[in-house]
């Protein structure tokens, strides 16, 4: 296997030697996940999308979506909203954190109760507004650079993103994100690459590809075929953080190799490790059911995608709903890895 190269890119005054991000997810990519990702290999993150108006009027939850762990670097906070004014506030206090490299307004959450309202995707049908608050945002910004996340459209009816990605590189946009499905299918059916290559084409400032990358191959392919400066990794990377090595490995002529047992458990283990000590930081006002109960809450959804493919997860499965501390949960999961995985006789 013959090696890929991948050019360092530059967002406004940061350089980014590796363009390969983890996306945002809400739910997921708080600072456990992304600093996992990040040691192996991912090239720089997003937090999970914090609502401008819970940051500005100081809710504890929303300020802790910004909560990051020690090491951490290239990570940008990614923030939604559809006041111009008050998405440049929360810029402000973004900046005053002095924890992050970027500043990424979502423009393509395709969740209904965050696009009917005018948030998230739904600024893809007001154009204007969209690139009124680019332009708020990067005024408060400071020397931050400003990015935006979006989609090729509303809808198949409305496939807009030369239009909206227009508006918001005048309005000062260091680089854009295209995830290449409209909002309405959310994340089902195929991708438009050749759509995405249309609005890198267009475009003068660094373009990134999001969507149709399932394996590490999938990132060079998609950048030889549509020209983006870089690529966006969501879903595939959940319950596969080794994903980046992967990158790298065949970035580097290698090839891929699968996470051994010892590897998933050490993975998951961390994981649970790392969950409690960003929750430990919050009051205990804030955590009903303590730091414990709550770190094994927020690993469900991740234990799901680690432990898919193992003999004995549907019984794992069938307990995540109930309360259990962390001795009880992980050990129920070194149970499941002793079973080993379906495809292994």
């Amino acid at each position: 296997m013959s090696g890929f190269q991948l050019q360092p890119v530059r967002v406004g005054s940061l350089v980014v030697e590796w363009p390969v991000f983890l996306a945002p997810m809400a739910g997921y990519t708080d600072g456990a996940f992304r600093s996992l990702c990040l040691e192996q290999g991912c090239g720089g993150g997003v937090t999970e999308m914090v609502s401008s108006q819970g940051l500005v009027r100081n809710h504890a939850r929303t300020k802790h979506l910004l909560d990051t762990v020690e090491g951490e670097r290239v990570v940008g906070a990614q923030l939604y909203g559809s006041d111009p004014a008050v998405m440049a506030a929360a810029a402000e206090l973004v900046v005053a954190t002095g924890r992050f490299a970027f500043i990424d307004i979502n423009a393509g959450c395709p969740m209904p109760k965050i696009r009917n309202r005018g948030d998230g995707a739904g600024l893809m049908r007001n154009p204007a507004r969209m690139a009124e608050i680019t332009r708020q945002v990067k005024a408060a910004a400071g020397a931050l650079p400003v990015t935006v996340k979006t989609r090729i459209g509303w809808d198949a009816d409305c496939v807009n993103v030369l239009e909206t990605t227009a508006g918001v590189e005048a309005a000062g946009a260091d680089a854009i994100c295209v995830h290449g499905r409209v909002a309405r299918v959310r994340h089902s059916g195929p991708v438009a690459w050749d759509v995405i290559a249309e609005v890198k084409a267009a475009r003068r400032v660094p373009v990134f590809g999001n969507g149709g990358v399932r394996v590490a191959e999938d990132v060079f392919r998609m950048v030889a075929e549509t020209g983006v400066d870089g690529v966006m990794i969501g879903r595939p990377a959940l319950g596969n953080p080794w994903l980046f090595r992967d990158i790298r490995d065949v970035a580097a002529g290698r090839e891929p190799r699968a996470p051994s047992v010892e590897d998933v458990r050490a993975m998951i283990h961390e994981h649970m490790r790392r969950e409690m000590e960003l929750l430990g930081r919050r009051r205990a006002k804030d955590l009903r059911l303590g730091v414990d109960l709550t770190a094994c809450l927020m690993l469900r959804a991740h234990l799901v995608r680690y432990l898919r493919g193992f003999r004995a997860f549907g019984a794992l499965a069938r307990t995540l709903e109930q309360r259990q501390d962390s001795a009880t949960l992980l050990g129920r999961v070194d149970e499941v890895l002793a079973s080993g995985r379906k495809c292994e006789r």
